[in-house]
């Protein structure tokens, strides 16, 4: 098992990817680092200037509902945010943060607190607090656990093009 370790930065109610990213600036910037200072801007002010490596969102309800716009995923990674776990997700947002190597974990977070200490193996489906609190989850297909250590999506789809023209040659 490998496991890493976190910081909860905890997250009440449904959250939209409008939550996340106000619109009136995805239209604005496509380069994450100039959206980042606006994550949670209108939900939550000052989140944002909280937040520190090693945190990870947790939602209690369902997190990213709306727009099919990838900037809500863009945004939360220029944040150094590595990880979301929700009982539920919007379907394009869990998509949008898979397909750029973001994990998006359905599991049930009841229990887990704002500024809490948890470790996940997402290989293998088991996340753990330091307070004693557990879940296990069912670990992402291979493909997924593929497509995050390329970078995502698009690496990954670059990479195999790559090998295939140098097998080629």
């Amino acid at each position: 098992m490998s496991f890493q370790t976190y910081r909860v930065r905890f997250l009440t109610g449904v959250i939209s990817t409008d939550d996340i990213i106000p619109a009136r600036y995805k239209h604005m910037h496509t380069d994450p680092q100039k959206l980042a200072p606006h994550l949670f801007e209108s939900f939550l002010p000052g989140f944002q200037q909280t937040i520190q490596p090693g945190d990870v969102i947790v939602s209690d309800s369902t997190f990213g509902i709306g727009s099919s716009r990838e900037q809500a995923v863009t945004t939360l990674l220029a944040n150094g945010i590595d990880l979301v776990l929700a009982p539920q997700f919007g379907r394009i947002l869990f998509r949008n943060c898979w397909n750029l190597a973001l994990p998006a974990i359905e599991i049930d977070t009841e229990g887990l607190h704002e500024g809490d200490r948890i470790e996940i193996d997402i290989e293998s489906g088991r996340v753990q607090a330091e307070s004693g609190w557990q879940r296990d989850f069912p670990a992402p297909p291979d493909f997924l656990i593929r497509m995050r250590a390329a970078g995502g999506l698009l690496q990954g789809l670059q990479s195999r093009l790559r090998d295939e023209v140098t097998s080629n040659v």
